[in-house]
């Protein structure tokens, strides 16, 4: 590993354990303390194997009942494929884990097929504009899931046609743009990934985003009136690959300001009138 690798390794070694209790209006019992953990935007290269290993050990240590995963396993091309295969089989939940699409898994070759592939062989449930109920001692929690907004065919309606109208839902989207479309169907609580959290210095990405993209949503939790958004800042980092004098060089980046998170988040019931997560 040359000198600059290790370095910026190092700089994304400590991952930040993030956790929130989310209150949610007429919770069943039955649901009341159900944790959820939720990782995102892996990014896997030879750089960051081992920060996913230990990734995947944290999350077992947490022990949450529901692993959500909010996209973007890969960044370019399908060679790691085989080792988050075996990865991914390591993560242990109770209840279930659930994954949407990102937009560096349409990477993949073939249109995030093949990623998707991976994922079942992990036994996680591929939440492609579509949903799943979770049973619960006889409670139903629902999880949906998107496509990507921007290389996918992202389908909201296809993706909460079978949800009741009264039913407790999660949504998970890997990008947090179109948190406004989806609360139209209003769900308890929405994942979102993507941003890495602005990962260089996160007040000059804030400022790109809103100016860029029209988004405020970078980290953390944001609420509407009817549904709460927590956009997770991943674990992996963007890779750039310039072509320089015909050949194409692949640069990792590193993060400044905005740690590796894993999120995990315990659903209470809300009592009128205290606010929505802490």
């Amino acid at each position: 590993m040359g000198l600059l690798t290790e370095f910026l390794s190092k700089l994304s070694k400590k991952i930040e354990i993030t956790v929130h209790e989310v209150k949610i209006d007429n919770l069943s019992e039955k649901l009341n303390g159900l944790t959820i953990a939720q990782i995102s935007d892996l990014h896997i290269t030879e750089w960051n194997i081992d920060l996913i290993e230990h990734t995947i050990e944290v999350v077992n240590r947490l022990k949450p009942d529901i692993v959500t995963m909010t996209g973007d396993a890969i960044c370019n091309g399908k060679k790691f494929l085989p080792c988050l295969t075996t990865l991914f089989k390591e993560i242990d939940s109770k209840y279930g884990k659930f994954t949407c699409i990102g937009n560096h898994d349409h990477s993949d070759g073939d249109g995030s097929a093949a990623i998707q592939h991976t994922y079942r062989k992990a036994n996680f449930h591929v939440l492609m504009n579509c949903s799943a109920g979770v049973n619960i001692q006889g409670e139903t929690i629902y999880f949906a899931g998107a496509d990507d907004i921007e290389l996918g065919k992202q389908n909201i309606v296809s993706m909460t046609k079978n949800i009741p109208p009264e039913a407790k839902s999660i949504f998970l989207t890997h990008n947090p743009l179109n948190f406004d479309q989806l609360t139209k169907f209003n769900p308890d609580l929405v994942l979102a990934g993507h941003t890495h959290g602005g990962q260089i210095i996160p007040a000059i990405s804030k400022f790109l985003y809103k100016h860029l993209y029209k988004s405020d949503y970078i980290s953390g939790f944001y609420k509407t009136e009817n549904s709460l958004l927590y956009v997770n800042r991943g674990i992996g980092t963007a890779l750039l690959s310039p072509l320089i004098l015909n050949k194409k060089l692949i640069i990792n980046t590193p993060r400044i300001c905005s740690k590796p998170e894993i999120s995990l988040f315990r659903l209470v019931p809300n009592k009128m009138g205290n606010p929505n997560f802490s």
